[in-house]
């Protein structure tokens, strides 16, 4: 069930494992891989600042009460889901329209009494139980590494998902089976792809499986984007046939033992790229790494700022007098 573009191949190797390799060049500074997410939540405080199609957020005030922080295309059904255009609500709708009746249950103060990560993770079910594919067709791609109370967690969340007034003729499809949510949910914590506002905090959280088969590295050559309603990767260099993709799962700021610790804490792996095995990274940091610790394609050092999430700020609203 992977659908992997013709210059991709998965496949294992004995260093690497389950990876993904490139059967051409790939130049510097193009698109090595692009995928739009299985699945997708926006945070609560964030849903009326963020397109729930592309991803756009508006404005850069980090006023989540102004007015002027809210995109103006809303959901017809009152779920609260917003768009930053009429394109964006017309394409958006396609699916959305499937589980705009589940949301809208989530909305109610009265009866919603969940925690603010309940909440995300049920919000992430109803994403995916939106989704035209099975989910065991892809939860494989992705990696699980839960722990008990994690196990626990999701699964009381599966209850409660199940628990909303489904209605089959709107889903067009039936719920899976019981425990299928659960495994589905599991996974996010290894797999989930972050987005971020201007200031670095997560809005969202997408699952790309395709994506999320591609290998770490400190020293990656791809920068991961989400944007335009996908999830990219960007070549820092070429890359040539043959060589594996890979990009970083966490910050390169702090320490190396803080960074391998990191890694080998969340995915149970020893980094052995060429950072962490000491190799120099002084040129690649003073191009591609952030201040705050991101992997970016290029950084302004005059500016002495984080930039790696400005650019995901592309709704602007004026200012009303």
């Amino acid at each position: 069930n992977l659908d992997l573009p013709t210059h991709l191949r998965c496949h294992s190797t004995p260093h690497s494992g389950r990876t993904i390799t490139t059967r051409i060049k790939i130049a510097k500074s193009t698109t090595a891989f692009i995928e739009v997410p299985f699945a997708h939540s926006i945070h609560f405080s964030a849903r009326k600042s963020m397109c729930d199609n592309c991803f756009a957020q508006c404005n850069d005030d980090n006023d989540d009460d102004d007015d002027n922080n809210h995109l103006e295309y809303e959901c017809d059904g009152g779920c609260g889901a917003r768009y930053c255009t009429t394109s964006c609500k017309e394409q958006g709708l396609i699916r959305h329209v499937r589980i705009c009746h589940l949301i809208q249950q989530t909305n109610d103060k009265k009866t919603n009494k969940n925690s603010q990560s309940m909440n995300e993770s049920i919000a992430l079910l109803i994403s995916l139980s939106s989704a035209s594919q099975p989910l065991q067709n892809v939860m494989s791609m992705m990696m699980d590494n839960s722990t008990k109370k994690v196990l626990r967690d999701t699964a009381k969340a599966e209850s409660k998902f199940r628990a909303l007034s489904h209605n089959i003729e709107k889903e067009g499809k039936v719920l899976e089976s019981r425990g299928a949510y659960a495994d589905a949910l599991s996974v996010k914590n290894l797999n989930g792809i972050g987005i971020y506002n201007a200031y670095g905090t997560e809005v969202a959280v997408a699952l790309c499986p395709t994506l999320a088969m591609v290998n770490h590295s400190c020293y990656p050559n791809t920068q991961q984007i989400t944007d335009n309603g996908t999830c990219r990767l960007r070549a820092l260099r070429d890359i040539d046939i043959g060589e594996e993709l890979s990009y970083s799962y966490v910050s390169l700021e702090g320490s190396d033992v803080d960074r391998k610790t990191a890694i080998t804490d969340n995915w149970r792996f020893v980094c052995k790229c060429h950072r962490c095995v000491g190799g120099e990274c002084s040129e690649f940091d003073a191009r591609h790494t952030c201040y705050c610790g991101a992997v970016c394609y290029e950084v302004d050092r005059t500016s002495g700022e984080c930039v790696c999430n400005h650019g995901r700020v592309v709704v602007k609203k004026p200012k009303l007098s």
